[in-house]
């Protein structure tokens, strides 16, 4: 899995830097299905970029869980040092909650679909 959009990951660190860019240090996890244990697919520093991510990403705190939205992988070689220099670029996420769900920020419905063995069950709040 690792890096990559919709992937969910536990934050570290956080360090704004300007109001379009603020650093973190972030884990990615999977449940191995044999040993039944968390292996570590990703853990390295990521950028949040544009106003609105770093800005949301600035009110991040250790252990928050987020899942990636736009993600981007930018790399440069210096050829003085042979290395290759790798930047993991987040543009949008989800801050997740306790529950599992997400927090967007948006409005909630104000009371739940009802159960298909209420009745009939009212399609006025379908998108379609």
């Amino acid at each position: 899995m690792g890096f990559r959009k919709d992937a969910y990951c536990t934050v570290w660190s956080v360090d704004p830097v300007s109001d379009v860019q603020t650093k973190a240090r972030i884990s990615i996890s999977r449940k191995n299905k044999q040993t039944g244990e968390y292996e570590e697919d990703f853990s390295g520093f990521i950028s949040f970029f544009g106003t609105a991510a770093a800005k949301k990403a600035a009110g991040l705190k250790e252990r928050d869980r987020i899942k990636l939205g736009d993600v981007d992988v930018r790399s440069k070689y210096d050829k003085a040092k042979n290395i290759t220099y790798y930047n993991f670029n987040v543009y949008s996420f989800e801050v997740q909650n306790g529950a599992g769900g997400s927090h967007s920020g948006g409005a909630q419905p104000s009371s739940p679909q009802p159960a298909v063995g209420d009745g009939e069950v009212d399609d006025s709040r379908l998108p379609f």
